[in-house]
């Protein structure tokens, strides 16, 4: 994986391979999560459905099916505390084209016309478009609601960082996008545009000076300053003093118990390696003590595992539970968690969790969607690291440096989502 800034603020990423039968480009926007967050996503699905040239999404179909069927899929990442636009295309590779053609530069075009020629007027964005985007990415909000392993943890985090822009969802709030202009919309484009860090991904077969020309005379003509382009920070809250209880009864038939631990982490890649070992041996795998113990052991849970973001310094653990088992559940969890802070846990737990790792991180290369997901998971940083090289920093981890990561881990907020028996009931 290569990376070069080819304009200020804007950095291109590339992997070449031959691996693969499908090639992906993808623009990747970063903002601060910390104010407009609906808007921006209300903003990224305007610009994926359609553009100046292809105005309607029967043309934008039409154009993407003469392109062997390429597709262009909004996505928008929480990394840290920025907020991440990202236009990603899947194409053909060039070598299955039936007439030699370079569908990969046809398609660079494709998502760059999208990103640099929206369909607006002079006063902005379409009401049509915009009508049928909001009711789209609302659709889309309340459908996270509704999946409760989701709204738990949404919820979990909203109030673990309520004073921090990590609390903030990615989609932003539904009042936020409903109230969201044409107008509005042209000028966070505009300011996106020319002032926002923006990493373009490119993954396939592909002549890389001529993808590298073609990138850069994208953004000649904006003239970005350096002195512009807006600096994305995250803060990282090392330590929890107290640890809160939140409680709240739906009419749910699982019960779910989601806790948010500070990891001790001061940036996003201190002291990695040793924190990423230890949570993977506290709750991310089949090996792990939560799903040994907590699960298959008590029973306590349907399902228990932990998550560590490096990027923020969280730890979180999501179970589904019987409303009855929560607490009996948080106990072991805790105790687990202590365990490990005892050094109680067996060599071949290590082993068990490094070859995981390392064995995740090398499966990274075994999809283009796996390559582009992992560079865009660096847009906020300056450099990529691959994944062979963590996955060798992990198997350097010894013993003593897990139970200092272990040590280092203070619970936040404890979310427990219970079930009303009596609304369930009715």
């Amino acid at each position: 994986m290569k990376s070069k800034i080819i304009a200020p603020g804007v950095k291109l990423c590339t992997h070449k391979t031959k691996q693969f039968k499908t090639s992906v480009v993808s623009f990747n926007i970063v903002t601060s999560l910390s104010e407009n967050a609906g808007k921006k996503a209300l903003l990224l699905n305007l610009l994926a459905r359609t553009n100046k040239i292809y105005p309607t999404i029967t043309e934008m179909n039409r154009r993407l099916a003469g392109l062997y069927g390429a597709v262009i899929s909004p996505s928008i990442r929480k990394i840290g505390e920025a907020q991440v636009l990202s236009l990603v295309l899947v194409c053909l590779d060039d070598r299955f084209a039936l007439k030699g053609e370079k569908v990969l530069c046809e398609a660079l075009k494709l998502v760059s016309s999208c990103l640099f020629m929206p369909d607006i007027t002079t006063e902005g964005f379409k009401e049509d478009n915009i009508k049928r985007e909001k009711r789209l990415l609302i659709e889309k909000l309340e459908s996270e609601k509704d999946e409760k392993r989701i709204y738990a943890l949404n919820t979990m985090l909203g109030e673990m960082c309520r004073d921090e822009a990590y609390g903030i969802n990615r989609l932003g709030t539904k009042e936020e996008i409903e109230a969201a202009t044409g107008k509005e919309l042209l000028k966070l484009w505009k300011d996106l545009l020319f002032k926002a860090p923006v990493q373009i991904n490119v993954t396939g077969n592909f002549d890389e000076k001529e993808i590298e020309e073609a990138v850069t005379k994208l953004f000649a003509p904006l003239e970005r300053k350096k002195e512009n382009i807006l600096e994305v920070h995250t803060e990282f809250v090392t330590e929890a003093f107290e640890s809160k209880t939140v409680r709240e009864k739906q009419s749910v038939k699982q019960g779910k118990l989601v806790i948010g631990m500070r990891a001790g982490m001061t940036y996003d890649f201190d002291n990695f390696p040793a924190i990423k070992l230890m949570n993977a041996i506290f709750g991310s795998g089949t090996f792990s003590k939560l799903f040994m113990n907590v699960r298959e052991k008590m029973s306590l849970c349907y399902y228990c595992a932990s998550r560590l973001d490096s990027n923020k310094g969280i730890i979180t653990v999501e179970s589904g539970v019987e409303t009855e088992n929560a607490e009996k559940a948080l106990e072991a969890i805790r105790h687990e968690l202590d365990e490990i802070r005892r050094g109680s846990f067996t060599d071949e737990t290590v082993e068990n969790a490094k070859k995981s790792l390392y064995d995740l991180y090398n499966s990274v290369y075994d999809s283009v969607a796996g390559i582009n997901d992992w560079m865009t998971s660096y847009a906020v940083k300056n450099e990529i690291t691959e994944p062979c090289s963590l996955g060798e920093m992990i198997n350097g981890v010894c013993r003593e440096e897990i139970i200092i990561a272990a040590s280092m881990v203070t619970e936040d907020t404890v979310y427990i989502l219970e079930s009303d028996a009596k609304e369930a009931a009715e």
